[in-house]
């Protein structure tokens, strides 16, 4: 069998001919190489196979499916009133990376390269439990709405379903993939290594030069892929961006199943009930910052001002949606309390950390969707029930006990002590040793949000103390950032709970990252969160300032809704 061509050598050949009969033809290696060539070239990358060999994990073969040359867009409106960001020419690349079990899903990519390339690539984490593409044509997570996209700024961007598809799959069993041993490993790890490999042997190839710099930027799943990438593959990144991270795995779902086993019976947190939940910790929070506006800001503090038994029925039954019965009070103090697992896990962490209060009552955000849903939780789990109990059950079931029959009711941590422990080595991302990603001059910024219900903020800030733990302030000070976004639920909102009104928690962490890796910009110890309009020119309707752990932002004097008017504040217990 004739040998294929290589991918560099295929996308050369392409470009010769293209160029052929010019005088001093530049080489596609050339940096004055022109946009037409890369244009012209493009198309003809489908079909094209990648060398295992330039994957760095044990793999199958890569494989472009299609190669299409996408003509820049103006910003527009959707169907649907959203608006559509501008996007430049580019390339746009899809593919997959062959399973080496035959039974395993492949791992389905996307790599869009700009014609007017920056030099610079950025994967896009995923969420959930993934299973669709991320395509890197999206915003970045809480970026402002005049942010223009990545791939306009120049990055060549990607992003991968992390090696299962979840329409594979009835839409309440979002983990069965989990599975095959191969699709699970995919998904803690591998699958993220293997495409940022393909990417940057084709970016390489396409524009003939290595990128000098290589971001990754995720939230929540893909939070935590970013925390793994700088763990395990600390050499492969130059900068990376971890939001709400969801990096202690076993604890965290271990947290979910207690809160919702609990709500089976008459415990269950009624949507009305969440109400009156909300409003318990507004009254004993909202002044902690300096000002009542129906935003906790204090986070810390609010963590021990903050008792559910101030809700309590008279009787402890359940006398109406005003108060909790004892039952109720129950659910809602585990929620704000730590999980004690049946033994260490990797990195020795024992304990999942306590939610912190706020934001209870936040639409689409709070209790309403991550602990109580719109039903309790029963047998079989259900769409309509919480997201706590859709994601927890799944992963006791497919992760844990492998087993997609398995009476969640009957689960005892203590029957799967060696698996507990085999998932943990897979997916658990606590691992203090920064030391290979920081000896390169790797820079990490973590973003947690104080309302988070679905994960728990102090997750990422005990990942940071045994950061600083082991390296000392001054090291970490050179490469590691942690902020809170006060009073933001998991996807980035937060809302007054006075009058609904929207909280400003935009800020643009790309540009915070890139200046810091490329220009040595240190990042402010206060950065400014914006709520800007949806519809250009994006006016700035109010900004508020995100503040470095463990400080939160006090309200000084004047217009509430100026960030000027705030202080990044010690927090003293």
């Amino acid at each position: 069998m004739r040998k294929m061509p290589s991918m560099r050598t295929f996308v050369w050949l392409t470009a010769a001919a293209v160029l052929s009969g010019c005088a001093n033809a530049p080489e596609l290696s050339s940096p004055a190489h022109s946009v037409e060539t890369l244009a012209k070239a493009c198309p003809a990358i489908a079909n094209q196979r990648i060398d295992p060999n330039r994957i760095g994990l044990p793999s199958g073969e890569a494989w472009i499916a299609s190669a299409r040359l996408m003509r820049a867009k103006p910003a527009g409106t959707q169907p649907n009133g959203a608006v559509q960001p501008a996007t430049p020419d580019y390339c746009q690349l899809l593919g997959s990376i062959a399973p080496l079990d035959p039974n395993a899903p492949p791992i389905n990519f996307e790599l869009n390269l700009p014609l007017h390339w920056n030099g610079k690539t950025l994967q896009y984490g995923g969420g959930g439990f993934n299973g669709t593409l991320i395509t890197g044509l999206a915003p970045l997570r809480d970026a402002t709405n005049s942010a223009p996209l990545p791939l306009t700024q120049g990055y060549a961007t990607f992003g991968t379903d992390s090696g299962h598809q979840s329409d594979a799959h009835p839409p309440a069993e979002v983990a069965a993939w989990a599975l095959n041993d191969e699709a699970l490993v995919n998904f803690a790890f591998a699958s993220y290594k293997k495409v940022k490999d393909v990417a940057h042997a084709l970016a390489e190839d396409f524009y003939g030069t290595q990128p000098a710099q290589s971001y990754f930027f995720g939230g929540s799943e893909g939070g935590r892929e970013g925390l793994t990438m700088a763990q395990r593959f600390p050499a492969d990144y130059d900068g990376i961006v971890s939001v709400v991270p969801v990096i202690n795995y076993i604890g965290l779902n271990h947290s979910f199943m207690r809160a919702q086993l609990l709500q089976m019976s008459d415990a269950w947190i009624s949507p009305a009930k969440v109400k009156a939940l909300g409003a318990g910790v507004a009254k004993a929070c909202d002044a902690l910052d300096g000002l009542e506006d129906g935003v906790v800001n204090n986070y810390l503090d609010c963590a021990i001002r903050f008792d559910p038994r101030g809700l309590r029925c008279p009787d402890g039954g359940d006398a109406g949606n005003h108060c909790l019965s004892d039952a109720q009070v129950r659910v809602v103090r585990e929620m704000y309390s730590p999980y004690e697992l049946i033994e260490p896990m990797v990195n020795g962490v024992s304990t999942y950390p306590a939610r912190l209060p706020g934001g209870e009552d936040v639409p689409g955000g709070g209790w309403d969707a991550w602990v109580a849903g719109k039903t309790r939780p029963t047998l079989p789990v259900a769409l309509e029930q919480s997201r706590q109990w859709l994601y927890g059950g799944n992963f006791i079931r497919y992760f844990v006990a492998r087993d997609a029959n398995f009476d969640l009711t009957k689960y005892d941590p203590e029957n799967f002590r060696p698996r507990l422990q085999e998932v943990s080595r897979l997916m658990d991302s606590t691992d203090p040793d920064l030391s290979a990603f920081f000896g390169h001059a790797g820079k990490l910024i973590i973003r947690e949000n104080a309302s988070d219900l679905a994960q728990s903020a102090q997750a990422g800030m005990n990942y940071y103390r045994t950061v600083v733990g082991k390296f000392g302030q001054a090291r970490v000070d050179e490469h590691l950032r942690l902020y809170v976004s006060a009073a933001s639920t998991h996807g980035g909102i937060a809302r007054s709970t006075k009058d609904g009104s929207e909280v400003p928690t935009a800020v643009n962490l790309l540009d915070v990252l890139d200046r810091w890796v490329v220009k040595r910009e240190v990042p402010a110890d206060a950065l400014t969160q914006v709520l800007d309009a949806r519809t250009p020119p994006h006016q700035v309707l109010a900004s508020r300032p995100m503040c470095r752990y463990p400080n939160y932002p006090r309200y000084v004097s004047g217009d509430p809704k100026n960030a000027a008017n705030y202080r990044c504040t010690d927090y003293v217990p």
